[in-house]
């Protein structure tokens, strides 16, 4: 394999985020998706007036790495001017003080809901909707270039979304710890339920799964047993409902933010598990739990406290959905739009003898998939399975945690003025909950030791899920163990008796269903 080295992307101090990237990126993704994440992410920021201006992305060896970068970090003309920065300060201070008090994120999120949102949606269903077959070469390359274009569109879209999701879900759990003397991480079971999409009853299944409760005979052929491929076909035939569900999320990643990853369309079985998982679910247990914490959260509330405690649950409820939502729709489904592209490259390598299977086409980068279907020739079979067989040895040997210098600590809110405070409290526990994790491996060869995702005490049989494959394998009662957990593990959650992932932190994917579903979890 050669020497691998570890050199950081850029200056200072560098994290590794095994939340989102546990696994070593294919070269496209590493070429496409940085740009638009730092653009969303400086945008987000801006708009709360905070003492960062972005948390960077760079990429090292195919895994991707973070860095919050202050507004003051010096430039190539060396350190910023005092003058300057205190004028800036002050600036920044006013935007924060008028984010709080005009509550931004109202607008945004009601925009979202009647215009990004729905203009997404209808142009990766037009995307989706191409017949990818009848394209020539020259015609592949412009849909493929586009797909690239909408990637990167859509990165920026999530991340632009990151404070309006955040800061309000932060600064509610902070005030309330505080009112409470409960540890912050506890209180976020007042959120669950309350991302309707995350749900295995989710609003764009619902109009398919009220159809199918109608329909004897469509239940019947849904908990047939049939070939999944079969039942599905049946069904979209047989029920419009159930038609228009797959049309609007087949192009979708069922898993993960990279090309390597199936859509949700490649795995009918994957389908009819989401359908079963559905039909089967009955009324909102998440919610009613969640509710009944903030009963019992605001009798410890201090009584002059208890209308502001009301009132930011409130905005911190309003935006939550959008944890899942700014992903879901915008570049999870982009990137499952261009892995299809690039199988439709790769069927066409095989069939003229360049390829040994479609799925090499994932190792091309840019320059290399222009070329090809410009006519010339790329690179060999031979070569492109050095390239998978490098990323999954990467992925095997695992990524430092991270590069460069020791991180700073962060400056100390007591000094900020109190807007600025605030936001910054509120946009640093919430990353913190997202990215953060414990240091080291801890536990001995016969325990694990992790980050508390909901209590409880479960016994059942170990089920290792590291493919969609042995996610299928589930049965009930089992304890899924796996690398980690995203949005495709929803359907079949419901056979689960117990989470333990490898990575995370409390306000992970795995602690959130788990405290949904009301199932103990270690992560």
């Amino acid at each position: 394999m050669g020497t691998i080295t570890w050199d950081p992307p850029g200056p200072g101090p560098w994290q590794q985020d095994s939340a989102h990237n546990p696994v070593s990126q294919t070269a496209l993704m590493q070429e496409i998706y940085p740009e638009g994440f730092n653009k969303g992410f400086t945008e987000a920021f801006a708009g709360y007036g905070l003492l960062l201006d972005r948390l960077a992305m760079g990429v090292v060896n195919g895994f991707t790495y973070h860095q919050p970068q202050p507004f003051d970090m010096p430039g190539p003309d060396g350190p910023k001017d005092p003058d300057w920065i205190g004028a800036e300060i002050g600036r920044r201070t006013e935007v924060a003080a008028r984010a709080m008090a005009d509550r931004i994120w109202r607008d945004e999120i009601a925009n979202w809901d009647a215009e990004v949102k729905p203009a997404a949606q209808a142009r990766h269903r037009e995307l989706g909707s191409v017949d990818l077959g009848t394209l020539d070469d020259a015609s592949l390359l412009a849909h493929l270039q586009t797909c690239m274009a909408h990637v990167e569109a859509m990165a920026y879209q999530h991340h632009r979304y990151n404070c309006h999701a955040l800061v309000p879900v932060g600064d509610f759990v902070l005030q309330a710890a505080a009112w409470t003397h409960r540890p912050p991480d506890s209180l976020f079971g007042v959120l669950d339920g309350y991302s309707p999409v995350s749900n295995v009853l989710s609003p764009e299944i619902q109009d398919a799964v009220t159809a199918l409760r109608a329909d004897r005979d469509a239940l019947d052929l849904l908990h047939s047993g049939g070939d999944p491929a079969d039942v599905l076909a049946a069904l979209r035939a047989q029920v419009p409902a159930v038609d228009d569900y797959v049309a609007n999320v087949h192009f979708r990643l069922i898993e993960g933010f990279d090309v390597v990853n199936p859509t949700t369309g490649e795995r009918p079985d994957a389908i009819i598990g989401r359908l079963a998982a559905a039909v089967a679910m009955t009324g909102n247990p998440s919610i009613e739990r969640a509710d009944a914490l903030a009963a019992s959260l605001r009798a410890e509330v201090p009584a002059e406290h208890r209308e502001e405690f009301d009132d930011l649950l409130t905005e911190a409820r309003r935006v939550y959905r959008l944890r899942d939502e700014r992903g879901i729709y915008s570049d999870i489904s982009a990137v499952g739009l261009l892995r299809l592209t690039l199988l439709e490259i790769g069927r066409r390598q095989v069939a003229a003898g360049n390829m040994a299977d479609a799925e090499q086409a994932f190792e091309l980068n840019m320059d290399e998939l222009d070329a090809i279907l410009a006519g010339s020739a790329g690179p060999g079979s031979d070569e492109l399975q050095r390239r998978r067989d490098l990323r999954r040895q990467l992925t095997l040997d695992g990524p430092p945690r991270y590069l460069g210098p020791p991180p700073p600590p962060p400056p100390p809110l007591e000094t900020l003025p109190p807007p600025m405070a605030r936001v910054m409290a509120a946009v640093g526990f919430a990353i913190e909950g997202i990215l953060g994790q414990l240091e080291e491996p801890a536990g001995t060869s016969t325990s694990i030791v992790g980050i508390a995702g909901a209590a409880g005490v479960y016994e059942g049989t170990a089920r290792l899920v590291k493919s969609i494959d042995d996610l299928l394998t589930l049965q009930p009662g089992d304890v899924l163990v796996a690398p980690t957990t995203g949005e495709a593990f929803n359907s079949m959650l419901h056979l689960v008796g117990a989470i333990v992932t490898d990575h995370g932190s409390f306000a992970s994917h795995a602690a959130i269903v788990s405290r949904e579903m009301g199932i103990p979890s270690v992560v």
